[in-house]
């Protein structure tokens, strides 16, 4: 330290400083302190230089230059190498020409001045340094946290600073320039950008960010009730999942793409929180799975409000059809609402779209060609109860469904579903089956743990041969089945099956039902050509219950003899336990006094059953 300080024989002392105001400075030199305390010197301790003249009755306008020298200065892990610094203080005006040092990936040049009367400094910075070594030393690492470069980043910096006593006014705008980093885990090839920033006001202009997916381009504007957000990406929204809030990481986590969607956004808010934002755009995939459902490729026009995402004019493509209408996502009430759906895809795998729990109640239903389905209601997740999908199916081209071990071949078949809560309502059923028609309506749980169903069905005019042939590989040349059945049962265990129901069979041939076809032998040999007589007609009232059927009023109608019987078909276990008496007509009508021996009692397998005489 070299220099000199006047003092003039009229010399007055500066006014006294307030305790206030010297304890502010006290705490300023400490803060000072304790921060180079931090810093080792493993070379040559660092050189500073100062020369100085100026009047001791006014210090405050002396004039001072200083230059600082270091080779090597460490704190923490990071080091700072060929430090060079040139200060002057002239006219209340510090002046700092330049500030330079390096670090093991870059360096950094930087100038700044600052008027003591304005409070106002000035500065202007470059730097290729390993910044995120350089801000976690100074404790400064949080906004970098979670990020890698593999090359040093480039920032350019300028502005101006007040520092009055009312308030903290920076202007500064920028420019960054990163080379291929990792983010949470997520790696980019680069990132530019231009920023500015004045305390309360941030924009960010041009942002670039290329990743292997594509690149995305976005204006950023963030100000106090005013939020911006311009986008257009061609990046894989894998890529930003970490960017974003974790009710958007969610629903991302479910998407698929083999090539990255074209998006467009124009958003606007009171705040960066998702929940206040508005907003358009357009959205463009090509093929993509969503829930492990695919399709070829969909667009949509994107709407933002209220916390929800709504897609408009949604357009998608799958090998069998395509879907329109309009759906939105709402993040706040965690819940999905569509409006106006027409889809001729393939509801089984569609279904995955709304919810995969819902798909194990409608892939029983196989359709040869996917149905026309429209869609309107609200499905809640999360636990909501306010669940009301409202769903028409029409399968003009026909369906088949399993039921009992045996597949029915619906022709077209029709019905509206109704999704609530925990409820599914098959309802206004209709179907043309077995050259006949069928009616119903089911009632399925959708709750955990409760796989009850309820339904009602009706059929008339189904064909009697083309059933027997189905359950029994048994044909017959005629007649029309027609009857009602009202049944419960647990998931799909048949065992379950509680109901009742009644069944008619018209100008039919009972005898072509395995289990009373040996009845026609034995009828034929008590009154010959009797055993060729079609029994034309039968009716019975039954109940289900334990994979067992039960009837008290079997009738079946011949023009030369009639059944009455009851008894138990077991249909779960291939056994029979069924008595009958026949009673005569014509000829055979002498023999109605000895009508005890003919009754006789079934036994045996369904297919081959053992008919005898119960009085034997």
């Amino acid at each position: 330290m070299t220099g000199q300080l006047i003092k003039r024989e009229n010399y007055q002392p500066s006014p006294p400083i307030s305790p206030e105001e010297w304890q502010r400075r006290m705490l300023i030199a400490q803060r000072l302190l304790n921060e180079l305390q931090k810093f080792r010197f493993p070379a040559a301790v660092p050189s500073l230089q100062l020369k100085f003249s100026g009047d001791v009755a006014e210090i405050e306008k002396a004039h001072v230059e200083a230059t600082l020298h270091g080779d090597r200065l460490q704190r923490g892990s990071y080091e700072i190498r060929d430090l060079s610094a040139a200060a002057e203080w002239n006219n209340q005006h510090l002046n700092i020409a330049h500030c330079e040092w390096s670090d093991r990936k870059g360096s950094f040049v930087g100038r700044a001045d600052w008027n003591w009367e304005s409070n106002n400094a000035n500065f202007q910075v470059r730097s290729t340094l390993d910044l995120k070594a350089f801000l976690d030393a100074l404790g400064l690492g949080e906004p970098l946290a979670g990020t890698k470069f593999y090359s040093p980043p480039l920032v350019e910096i300028s502005g101006s600073v007040n520092f009055g006593p009312a308030e903290f006014r920076p202007k500064i705008i920028g420019h960054a320039a990163f080379g291929q980093f990792n983010y949470k885990a997520v790696p980019f090839s680069d990132l530019t950008a231009d920023f500015s920033w004045d305390g309360e006001r941030t924009m960010v202009r041009d942002l670039r960010v290329r990743h292997q997916t594509g690149q995305l381009r976005a204006d950023l504007f963030d100000a106090p009730a005013d939020f911006r957000l311009d986008i257009e990406s061609a990046i894989s929204p894998d890529a930003i999942r970490a960017l974003v809030s974790p009710e958007l990481s969610e629903f991302l986590r479910d998407w698929e793409w083999q090539r990255s969607p074209a998006i467009r956004l124009v958003i606007r808010g009171k705040d960066r929180h998702p929940g206040s934002w508005q907003g358009d755009g357009t959205i463009t995939l090509g093929r993509s799975r969503f829930r492990g459902t695919w399709m070829n490729s969909a667009n949509t026009g994107i709407h933002f409000v209220d916390g929800a995402l709504t897609c408009e004019d949604l357009h998608i493509a799958r090998n069998e059809g395509v879907g329109t209408g309009r759906f939105t996502y709402d993040f706040k009430k965690h819940e999905v609402r569509v409006s106006n759906i027409r889809s001729s895809l393939n509801p089984a795998e569609i279904i995955f779209w709304i919810d995969p729990k819902v798909s194990k109640t409608v892939a029983p239903y196989k359709f040869r060609r996917p149905p026309n389905v429209t869609a309107n209601g609200v499905y809640q997740f999360r636990g909501g109860k306010n669940t009301r999908l409202d769903i028409n199916v029409d399968g003009a081209n026909g369906m088949d469904y399993v039921f009992l071990g045996k597949t029915l071949p619906f022709d077209r078949v029709s019905a509206r579903l109704l999704f609530t809560h925990d409820r599914l309502q098959i309802t206004d059923v209709r179907g043309a089956l077995l050259a006949g028609t069928l009616r119903g309506n089911t009632d399925i749980s959708q709750a955990r743990n409760d796989p009850r169903y309820h339904a009602s069905v009706s059929v008339s005019d189904i064909n009697f041969p083309l059933l027997t042939d189905l359950y029994y590989n048994y044909k017959t040349a005629h007649g029309l089945l027609n009857g009602t059945y009202d049944f419960t049962g647990l998931g799909s265990d048949p065992r379950t099956m509680r109901g009742h129901g009644k069944v008619e069979v018209n100008n039919g041939d009972v005898f072509a039902i395995p289990i009373f076809g040996p009845l026609s032998g034995i009828l034929n040999l008590i009154v010959p050509g009797s055993g060729y007589s079609i029994a034309h007609k039968a009716s019975a009232d039954f109940k289900v219950e334990n994979g067992i059927i039960h009837t008290d009023d079997f009738e079946a109608a011949g023009s030369l003899f009639s059944m009455l019987g009851h008894g138990d078909v077991h249909f779960l276990d291939d056994k029979l336990d069924f008595s009958m008496r026949l009673n005569m007509k014509g000829p055979g009508v002498l023999l109605t006094p000895m009508y005890k021996l003919f009754e006789y009692a079934g036994e045996g397998s369904l297919k081959k059953p053992d008919w005898h005489p119960k009085v034997f």
